[in-house]
C-alpha cells in the first residue's frame, strides 16, 4: 500500500479536560493512562438497563460513604446523595449515568476504569473498595465500587444542571444526528483522536473507535479533513451498528467489566481488530498494524484501511 503522510501520525499529549486528581470529568479517552480498558457506552447501557430495573422507583432509606474523596458537589453532606428520596429513574448520555430523584437532584455517576454500579442483596458482604452503599427499602443496597478510583460521583442540584454538564458532550453515539461530524471536517487530527474526544461523540473509546474504522476501512490515522461526507455518514452509521451489536452481548469484557451480579460480556469473541495485533485480518488475512495514536495502542489493517 503507498505509504501516506498521516501514517506515522503519533499523539500523546493531555488533553482539555484531563484530571488528574480523578478525571471524574474527563472530555477525552486519551486522558487515561495508556493500557487501561475504560467501558464504552455498551459496557455502561447494559449496566444501566439492569440497575434501572432493579431500582426505578425505590427509596433510599440510608447512605453509607466509605470514601468522600470520590464525591464531588455533595460538600460531604449525606442528605445531597439522596437519602430519603425516592428514585424516578436512571439515565444515561455517552459514558456516564445519573440517578434523578423525586426531589429534584441528581447524582451522576462515571464509571472511569474500574467502577461498577449494582444492586445487590442488602446482607451481601460488602466488597472491596466499596465507595457508597444506598441501603433501599425491600432489603436491598445499590452499591458503587471502584478500585483504582478513576470514576465518581457527582451532585447536581436539577435536571436543568444535568442538561448543561452533559451538553458539553457530543450526541450519543447510539442515536447520532445526520450532522454529528460538521464540527471535526477541517479538523487536522487523527479521525481517531476525533472519536475519543466526547466532545465529538459521546460513548467511544478505544475499542469501538477501532472497531467502527475498521468496518469502513477508514486509518485510524487519517487527518478528520481528509475525510468527505460520505465517509463521515458511513462512520456514522457504523459506529451505531458496533455500539447495538456489542449492546446486545452484554459488552465487551477485556480487564475488569462485570455485569450487574458478576457476569461477563460477551463481544469480545466477535472483535474484528481491537486486541489482535499480528493476528490476520478477517478481510484479507494480511496481519493486523498495531501502534499509538491519540495516546492509545490502535490496531488497524495496512491494507483494507487507507
Amino acid at each position: 500500500m503507498r505509504e501516506r503522510p498521516w501514517m506515522a501520525f503519533r499523539v500523546a499529549r493531555r488533553v482539555p479536560g484531563w484530571d488528574p486528581t480523578g478525571m471524574r470529568n474527563y472530555t477525552s479517552d486519551a486522558a487515561f493512562p495508556a493500557g487501561f480498558r475504560v467501558p464504552e457506552l455498551p459496557e455502561v447501557e447494559a449496566v444501566a438497563r439492569e440497575v434501572r430495573a432493579a431500582l426505578r422507583r425505590s427509596t433510599i432509606v440510608d447512605v453509607r460513604v466509605h470514601r468522600w474523596s470520590v464525591v464531588t458537589g455533595a460538600s460531604r453532606q449525606i442528605d445531597r446523595l439522596l437519602l430519603g428520596a425516592r428514585v424516578l429513574d436512571l439515565v444515561r448520555h455517552g459514558k456516564q449515568l445519573a440517578l434523578v430523584g423525586a426531589d429534584g437532584s441528581v447524582l451522576v455517576v462515571q464509571l472511569g476504569m474500574s467502577g461498577s454500579f449494582g444492586v445487590v442483596p442488602a446482607f451481601a458482604p460488602l466488597e472491596p473498595h466499596t465507595h457508597i452503599a444506598w441501603t433501599l427499602d425491600r432489603s436491598r443496597e445499590l452499591r458503587f465500587v471502584d478500585p483504582r478510583r478513576f470514576g465518581g460521583v457527582t451532585w447536581l442540584k436539577d435536571r436543568t444542571a444535568l442538561t448543561a454538564r452533559w451538553s458539553r458532550l457530543g450526541p450519543d453515539a447510539l442515536a447520532l444526528p445526520s450532522g454529528w461530524f460538521t464540527p471535526i471536517t477541517t479538523n487536522r487530527r487523527a479521525i481517531k483522536a476525533a472519536l475519543l474526544d466526547q466532545r465529538t461523540v459521546a460513548g467511544v473509546g478505544n475499542i469501538y473507535a477501532d472497531e467502527a474504522l475498521s468496518l469502513v476501512n477508514i486509518a485510524p490515522q487519517r487527518p478528520c479533513s481528509r475525510l468527505n461526507e460520505h465517509h463521515f455518514g458511513a462512520l456514522g452509521r457504523a459506529l451505531g451498528t458496533i455500539m447495538r451489536s456489542a449492546l446486545a452481548s452484554g459488552g465487551s469484557t477485556i480487564r475488569t467489566y462485570r455485569r450487574m451480579g458478576g457476569g461477563a460480556g460477551a463481544f469480545q469473541a466477535s472483535l474484528r481488530v481491537y486486541g489482535r495485533a499480528g493476528q490476520p485480518c478477517v478481510t484479507c488475512t494480511r496481519p493486523l498494524e498495531s501502534g499509538l495514536v491519540a495516546g492509545r495502542t490502535t490496531v488497524w489493517c495496512a491494507a483494507c484501511q487507507s
